[in-house]
């Protein structure tokens, strides 16, 4: 509870040397009210996720068992495992997975189907019996590069920033951190990587591959780990690549946008990889509000830009 200060900034002394509280006002009583009512929102919603994608909480120990220990072994930074929000990004992790499922029919049934529609059935028959590790190769290499647009869009369209910048506004990195999303955020970068592959009629095995793989390596390469890969680092997507691209020194600014190659950046001229060197802080200049609905709303509200 705050106190009045009188005009040294000391609070007032009341019998026995106690210290006066100062009353609490109906604006304080109603900004302690709407916190409760968001948190038992929020509650509700985190719940009712995991008893509908209760499997989330077995991936949910899988991922911790691997990486808690992992990030305390080779810490990039001395921080703690129950940082300063991680149970809000858990609720990002479990919610916005099963939301960002859901909304992910929308544009598979109306985009996906147009153009499936539009893409000569002949070509659908050469993809279905090429053998399964060409199918694969080809859907990576597609879906990353679709990948790739989508994620530099989600950067230089202001409308898709909006959404975007919360996941930029973590500012310790980690593996629970790459759930901190906005689910329209989500739902874009997915649509972008899962329908050409839809509508060119790739196997469900290269769907399930594809999102298996880039989904673990979309958590291990925001992880709080110092690994080095050497040459490794110019071709598949690391921490200290991604880390790079949530970098708050200027210089890395809308750099790294390849989810898993940079050689993708490097085609395109947005690549940032300095040896030897870390960025010094994370996150955006502005401030983001705190809790998962507040930041849900977020986007809707008028703000700067990065």
């Amino acid at each position: 509870m705050s106190t009045t200060t009188d005009a040294k900034g000391r609070p007032p002394v009341g019998p026995a040397g106690s210290e006066v509280q100062a009353p609490v006002t109906p604006a304080g009583r109603g900004l302690a009210v709407g916190g409760i009512v968001l948190g038992l929102a929020t509650a509700v919603v985190f719940l009712s996720a995991l008893a509908i994608r209760s499997s989330l909480i077995f991936g949910l120990v899988v991922l911790a068992v691997i990486f808690v220990p992992l990030e305390k072994v080779f810490a990039l930074h001395p921080q703690r495992t129950f940082r300063a929000g991680w149970r809000t990004d858990l609720v990002h992790f479990v919610v916005n997975n099963l939301l960002a499922t859901v909304g992910l029919i929308i544009p598979v049934v109306t985009i996906g189907l147009l153009l499936r529609a539009l893409v000569p059935s002949a070509l659908h028959h050469d993809i279905a019996r090429e053998a399964v590790w060409l199918q694969f190769t080809q859907a990576f290499l597609l879906a990353s590069m679709g990948g790739y647009g989508a994620h530099r869009a989600a950067h230089e369209v202001p409308l898709l920033w909006r959404f975007h910048k919360v996941h930029h506004s973590i500012t310790e990195m980690d593996w629970l951190a790459s759930g901190h999303l906005h689910p329209v955020d989500e739902i874009w970068l997915r649509s972008c990587t899962v329908i050409p592959l839809f509508a060119l009629g790739f196997s469900r095995a290269s769907f399930g591959g594809f999102i298996a793989l880039t989904t673990f390596q979309a958590i291990f390469i925001h992880s709080n780990v110092r690994l080095r890969f050497g040459p490794l680092r110019w071709v598949i997507a690391t921490p200290e690549f991604h880390h790079w691209h949530h970098g708050g020194d200027p210089e890395a600014y809308n750099t790294n946008y390849a989810g898993e190659f940079p050689w993708i950046d490097a085609l395109f001229g947005t690549l940032y990889l300095p040896k030897g060197r870390m960025p010094s802080r994370y996150g955006i200049d502005e401030a983001q509000p705190s809790g998962y609905l507040r930041q849900l709303a977020w986007p809707f509200k008028r703000t700067s830009e990065r």
